[in-house]
Formats: structure tokens, C-alpha cells, sequence
């Protein structure tokens, strides 16, 4: 068996190899974990834990390939520093401070993992134990370890705080925060994990807020806060008024050691440096004048401190300056040009690369750096934001003198670029032929019509092709067919930017509504309404908005079934029995998962906010009982075309009468997924919520009362389910005896919905009463029904 000392030098070989090309990481990584293990000597685990940290720290690792790499490593880090708990023994420090830093580099990279893949809660739960470690270590651990705790609490913080959405339509470009987590997720809620990241700062900015004396800690924190203030502006305000009330200079009481010294400088400093970046990355900060007064306050404070001690610098020398010796005169004397000093002299002026012969862009027009990775920068990533914070003090820093050489150099390329004669076509033609230019017979300067004969003679065929020989046009190849998950993915994203289109509207109407219920000072009553259904192609309202997602859900699939054997196969099915609504369900979700996708998504819209969405519910479902009503007609004039024998040319007439709900499958399927879905939300005061949705959605079956009944089960919300079967009975004829008998079932299977559903049948069914031997409260009168709005 290898030494560890021979293994070591095998895996620097490797490392080495790495270093040369990033594209071999993926390789072997997962090869060094076998050897690297929680089992391996020390030696080789400090081995490992350092190219782990310097393999997610590297920048030419592409942000794709640390994604993938990142899950095979949490149980090595995890082994790592539970070792005490698993081992027995307590960790190297070296190796629990590169552990610590790997850690806090692949943080989002797992965070972003598990925002899209919400199903995996073993991987969330390997980084939460990593990260209870971490922290349980963050107070007692060695300097350097506790340093690399600073790093990484600051990095959760970093992830778990809401930040900036360059481009929402490509959340996989955003910068990783907790504004790309849905509110609904399952395996991170975003308000736990807001409330986590608000306990951390509030803890390393405990640091500051008690005076912490000890120099690294505060160094380390300033540190990370600096990345905080740039990039959460949401807590950068707090961050800078604590680093405005902390005191640096606290040691400055106590006896002035060494290493007092050295730790009242280097936190004054690293505090007077937090202050003057804020400054210079925004000059119009609302606190600028604050932050600029603490750091004239610490500078004088850090003179008067050590200059009361007597370590302030060297009084000026009462010789004169001019007392140098002989080898100093002559340096000066030499560098003096013209009797100025070298502080007088201007400073040299740079020189231009020249333009490049032949035709030049803009972009090497205004190119006067010799840097070519500097010229072949490309900004457009940047984000505005931070473009707008760069300019002005990078505009304000510039030379003057630098600055107008620069415009003259590119005035004077302008100039010579405009004194260049006209770009010849036959030149230029001769030029890309390759042809002699030695022959200065020009055709064009004696005959005046040799520019249209030229396109003339250009636009006719070349020699040796008959004129028979037609242009055909030229048409791009289909592209290649979808797969099963590509499709699956497009309809995802597709629904995805639908209703985050939604979701704004919603935003932008609740804001011009001034608070009001969002559906119920903006729908059109009436006839009215009618305008927003005939408007939705084009309308960029939330009602035109509405009625096109819900028109892509119930009608977009018409006419879309596949070939003409598939139409006549399908209009061949019946329409009664339950075999035949399984079927009709059945192929409406293998043909189309987009529609479906949206109908579920609607389901979700009206249930999280089912109090001022109702009315989209009904809107939903109105248009799938009508589309159900299209369908069936048609399959129905079809049958009826198909036995007919020919002898009678007129058409048949329409269906008429009432339609068994399960010949409508989308609509009774989808209505009681509704009502199923938002029954456990209602509460004793929702009663006019579902009251309306009874009252409005276009058919009730046995099915949809039994929900109503369910609801009863509740002891405290017997009266809501009692006021809605008692408005059915009186204010919806078709359904008065489904409703009554509901409530029959009612009086007989629960002894709380006796009281309110004794008073329904002693008016409509008195002798269930007479047979029960009586309810109390039983009486003549039916109720009394209220609807609000």
C-alpha cells in the first residue's frame, strides 16, 4: 500500500493538470473524493479539503460545472467537520478552515439546486446540517477558522436576502438570491429563510455593536459587510449606520503594547476604508455627508492617539532641504529639464496605436489602448445599475490633460479617415478578384452610362447557363421535432412567464385602484364585459389579460387533435357514461399538458388570494362549460352527418334540453377540483364567497353539494354550508331537490347541522322532521339568505 506521502504526490500531479485546463475538473473530482474521505490520514485530508476550497474558489471554473460538482462533495464536507460527532476526535484546524470556505462557496450553488429541484430535500438537508455546524463553531473556533465562519455566515446572508432581477424571462442568468424562490415552496419557504438571514446579520453586526476589540474578528466582518452593502441595498442602510457607531478606537484607553497598536490601526483603517469605497461606488448617497465626516473623525483620531504616545511621525528636519550630498545634486540635476522639477514637468504623453490600413469600425475608431483584452471588453453584461454607479467617479478621477490628448487623437483619426478618397466599386472589385492593378484605363470616366450597364450585365446569368434554368427559392430545412421533455420544459416556462405576467397586472391594478380588491373596481358589468373578451388578443389589461389565458385553456386545442383518422376516431365517441368522460379526459391530457398546465395553474391563482379572485373562477369556469357545450354539439352533428344516408340535405337541429354534467368532463372535472381545492380556506365569514360561486358557476351536480356537505363536518361552519344549500333551494330551481336532499342527509348524519338545516326542512320537507320525531328549532319559516356584493 502507498504512503500518504506518495499518494500526496500523485494528487499534485493531478492538481497541477487541473490547474493547466479547467475542463478536466469534472473528471477528477469525483476520483479524489474516494481518496480524500473522512478514513484518509490528515495528511491527505488537508490535501483535500484545500483543493476542495481552491476548486470552488477558482474563476475559470465555469458557475455550470461547480453547479454539478457541488453535490458530490456536502457528505465529504459534512465528514469533515462532524468529525467529533462520528469519530470521536476533534478536526485539524486547517483542515476545518479550508472545509468552512469550500462551504461557503458551493452555499448557492446548492441553494439555487434546491430552488429548482424542490422535491430533493436530502441535499437542502445535508448543506443545513454543514451549516449548523459551521455556525455552533463560529464563536470558539481558532482565529482563522472563526474568520472563515465570518465568510460564510456573510455568504448565507448574500443567498438567502432578496436581490436585484436583471431579466426575469432567464432566471438561470440572475444573480442567485431568495427572489428567485416561489412563495409555495415546499422545501424552503422564503419567509424562514429571510427571518434566518435577518438573525445572522443581526449577529455578525453584533460584532460592532458590542466594540469587539479583537482586530481579526472586526477585520474579517468589515470585510464581508463591504460585499453586503454592495450588493443587498434592502439592509445596506443598517449595515452603515452600525459601522457609523462603532468605535475603533476603544483600546486607546488601555496600555499601548504592540499589539494594541497594531489593532487600534488596522480596525481604524479597515473602517475608514469600508466608509471611503461606500463614498466612491455612490457619491449621492443619502448618508454621504455622514460617511464622509466619520472618516475625518477617525483619521484626526488616529493622529491624536498616536501622537499623544509619541509614535506619531518625525517632526520636519530644521536643516534645509537643499543640504544634499554630491550623488543626490547630480540625480536631481540630471532629471531637471529646463529648471523645472520632476513634479513640474508634465507627465509624458501616451502614444496612439495607429489605425490599421482599409476600411475600420467604430469600435477601432475609438480603440486607443494596446491591450487587446482591454479592447475586447465587452460591457453589455454589466448591469446598468452598476454602470451608472461607475461612470461619474471614474469620469471625475480622468487627467484632464490625459483626457483632451484622448478627443484630439480621435478628432485627428476622424480627419484623416475624411480626407481618404471615396471607396471605389471596381477597385474594390478587383481588389477581392485578385486582379492587375497596373492598368489605368478607367471605362467609367469616358462613357456616362457604365454604372447602369454594369448592373445590367451583373444582373444577368453567367456565361454557359441556358436561359430555360428557372430560381428556385430557397427554403430553411424544419427544424428537428421536440422531444417528450423539451416539450414538457417549454410548457413550464411557458406558463411560468404567463402568469408573472399576471402577477404584475394584479400588482399594477391593486396600485391604481388605491387598495381596493383587485376584480372588483375594474370589471366591466353587463354587456360591458363583453368588450374586454373581444379585446383580449391585443389588450395589455389584467381583464384582456384574464380572458386570453383562460381562452388558451378551454379552446386552444380545437381543431388541434392530429390527422383526419384521429378527428373521425374522436367523433366517434359517446358522450354518456363515465367510460366516456374518463376517455374524453384522458385524451385531452396525453394531446395537450399546456392545457392542463394552465388549468391547474388557474386553480392555484384563485385559491391564494380566492377572496378577490372569485370572480376569475367563474369567469374559468364559464368558459368550460361553454367550450364542453361546443364540443359536444359537434360531436353530435357529426354522428348525426355520419347515419344520415344522404337522401336529406338539411341540417339537423341542435341539441336541446338539459346536458347530463358528464357529458361535460373538463367543466365537472375542473368545477369540483375549484371547489375542492378552496373549500378548507373558507372560514364563518366567507359565506358570501361560496354562496356566489354556487350561484354563478353554469351547472351543479350531486357531486359538487357533497363537497358543500363536507364542509358542514366543522362544527363552527354548519352555518355557512346550511346559508349556501338554503340560497340554492330558494334562489335556483333546477337544483332544489339535489340541494334538499343534501340537506336531508345533513339532519340525519350530523347531530351539530340540526339546528340550521331543521329550519330548510321544516318549510321544504317537513315530514323528515315528523319521522325524526322533531328538531329543536325547527319552524315555518325557510331562513333568511344574505349576499353581500
Amino acid at each position: 500500500m502507498a504512503s500518504p506521502r506518495d499518494i500526496v504526490h500523485q494528487l499534485n500531479q493531478a492538481r497541477r493538470i487541473v490547474l493547466g485546463d479547467a475542463k478536466i475538473y469534472p473528471q477528477v473530482v469525483p476520483g479524489v473524493l474516494n481518496v480524500i474521505g473522512a478514513n484518509a490520514h490528515l495528511e491527505l485530508r488537508r490535501w483535500g479539503s484545500d483543493f476542495l476550497a481552491e476548486t470552488f474558489a477558482s474563476p475559470v471554473l465555469g458557475a455550470d460545472e461547480k453547479q454539478k460538482l457541488c453535490l458530490g462533495v456536502l457528505d465529504t464536507l459534512r465528514s469533515y467537520l462532524n468529525r467529533k460527532e462520528e469519530v470521536g476526535e476533534d478536526e485539524d484546524p486547517s483542515v476545518v478552515k479550508s472545509a468552512v470556505q469550500c462551504a461557503a462557496s458551493i452555499y448557492p450553488f446548492v441553494f439555487r439546486h434546491t430552488v429548482v429541484n424542490a422535491g430533493d430535500s436530502e441535499t437542502w438537508g445535508k448543506m443545513a446540517g454543514i451549516k449548523s455546524s459551521i455556525l455552533r463553531r463560529m464563536d470558539t473556533a481558532p482565529a482563522g477558522v472563526r474568520i472563515c465562519c465570518i465568510k460564510f455566515v456573510a455568504r448565507v446572508v448574500q443567498t438567502q436576502t432578496p436581490g436585484l432581477i436583471a431579466d426575469p424571462r432567464r432566471p438561470e442568468q440572475n444573480e442567485i438570491s431568495l427572489a428567485l424562490v416561489p412563495r409555495e415552496h415546499p422545501t424552503i419557504p422564503p419567509t424562514n429563510l429571510e427571518a434566518e438571514a435577518s438573525g445572522l446579520l443581526d449577529r455578525l453586526l453584533g460584532v460592532l455593536q458590542d466594540n469587539d476589540t479583537d482586530a481579526l474578528v472586526v477585520t474579517a466582518t468589515l470585510n464581508s459587510l463591504s460585499t453586503l452593502v454592495q450588493r443587498r441595498p434592502s439592509i445596506s442602510t443598517k449595515i452603515l449606520m452600525t459601522v457609523l457607531n462603532f468605535n475603533p478606537l476603544k483600546l486607546a484607553g488601555t496600555p499601548m503594547t504592540g499589539k494594541v497598536r497594531v489593532a487600534i490601526r488596522s480596525m481604524t483603517r479597515t473602517t475608514m476604508s469600508f466608509l471611503l469605497n461606500v463614498l466612491k461606488r455612490n457619491p449621492q448617497h443619502q448618508l454621504a455627508i455622514r460617511l464622509q465626516q466619520r472618516t475625518e473623525q477617525l483619521r484626526h483620531g488616529l493622529i491624536e492617539v498616536f501622537s499623544e504616545n509619541g509614535l506619531g511621525k518625525r517632526k520636519e528636519p530644521d536643516e534645509p532641504t537643499d543640504g544634499l550630498d554630491d550623488a543626490k545634486r547630480r540625480r536631481i540635476e540630471i532629471s531637471t529639464a529646463n529648471g523645472t522639477t520632476p513634479q513640474q514637468q508634465p507627465p509624458p504623453r501616451p502614444s496612439h496605436p495607429p489605425l490599421p490600413p482599409g476600411p475600420v469600425t467604430v469600435a477601432q475608431l475609438f480603440t486607443l489602448s494596446r491591450d487587446p483584452s482591454a479592447a475586447g471588453f465587452h460591457v453589455g453584461p454589466i448591469p446598468l445599475q452598476i454602470v451608472a454607479q461607475l461612470v461619474p467617479p471614474l469620469l471625475q478621477s480622468i487627467d484632464q490633460r490625459r483626457f483632451d490628448d484622448a478627443i484630439n487623437a480621435v478628432r485627428a483619426r476622424i480627419l484623416e479617415r475624411g480626407r481618404l478618397p471615396a471607396a471605389d466599386a471596381n477597385h474594390a472589385a478587383r481588389t477581392a478578384t485578385g486582379e492587375d492593378e497596373d492598368d489605368d484605363y478607367d471605362p467609367s470616366l469616358g462613357f456616362p452610362g457604365h454604372d447602369q450597364v454594369m448592373n445590367r450585365l451583373d444582373q444577368m446569368p453567367p456565361e454557359g447557363v441556358g436561359h430555360d434554368i428557372a430560381v428556385t427559392a430557397f427554403t430553411l430545412p424544419p427544424a428537428p421535432p421536440m422531444t417528450e421533455e423539451q416539450r414538457r420544459r417549454n410548457g413550464k416556462m411557458a406558463l411560468t412567464r404567463v402568469f408573472g405576467t399576471l402577477a404584475e397586472l394584479d400588482r399594477e391594478t391593486k396600485g391604481k385602484s388605491g387598495g381596493k380588491k383587485a376584480g372588483d373596481g375594474d370589471v366591466k358589468k353587463g354587456f360591458n364585459r363583453l368588450s374586454a373578451a373581444a379585446a383580449a388578443a391585443g389588450g395589455q389589461d389584467r381583464e384582456g389579460w384574464l380572458t386570453l389565458v383562460i381562452r388558451l385553456a378551454t379552446r386552444a386545442t380545437f381543431g388541434l387533435d392530429g390527422p383526419e383518422g384521429d378527428e373521425e376516431e374522436e367523433m366517434k365517441m359517446k358522450v354518456e357514461g363515465e367510460g366516456d368522460e374518463s376517455a374524453l379526459m384522458r385524451h385531452g391530457q396525453q394531446g395537450f399538458e399546456l392545457a392542463n398546465g394552465i388549468r391547474e395553474a388557474l386553480v392555484t391563482y384563485v385559491v391564494d388570494d380566492f377572496r378577490r379572485r372569485i370572480d376569475v373562477a367563474i369567469a374559468w369556469l364559464s368558459e368550460e362549460w361553454y367550450a364542453d357545450r361546443l364540443a359536444l354539439q359537434s360531436r353530435r352533428q357529426s354522428n348525426d352527418s355520419s347515419d344520415d344516408d344522404g337522401d336529406d340535405d338539411t341540417a339537423r337541429p341542435k341539441p336541446a334540453g338539459a346536458v347530463p354534467i358528464t357529458a361535460l368532463p373538463n367543466y365537472h372535472h375542473w368545477s369540483l377540483r375549484m371547489l375542492e381545492t378552496l373549500s378548507p380556506y373558507l372560514d364563518v365569514k366567507d359565506g358570501r364567497h361560496l354562496i356566489r360561486f354556487l350561484s354563478e358557476i353554469p351547472q351543479i351536480s350531486r357531486e359538487h353539494l357533497d363537497v358543500v356537505r363536507l364542509i358542514a363536518n366543522d362544527p363552527e361552519r354548519v352555518g355557512l354550508a346550511s346559508q349556501a344549500l338554503l340560497y340554492l333551494i330558494m334562489l335556483r330551481p333546477p337544483v332544489r331537490e339535489m340541494a334538499i336532499d343534501t340537506a336531508e342527509e345533513l339532519w340525519r348524519g350530523n347531530e351539530d347541522a340540526r339546528g340550521p338545516v331543521g329550519k330548510i326542512l321544516g318549510r321544504w320537507r317537513p315530514g323528515v322532521l315528523v319521522e325524526g320525531g322533531g328538531a329543536k328549532g325547527e319552524g315555518g319559516g325557510g331562513g333568511e339568505v344574505k349576499v353581500e356584493g
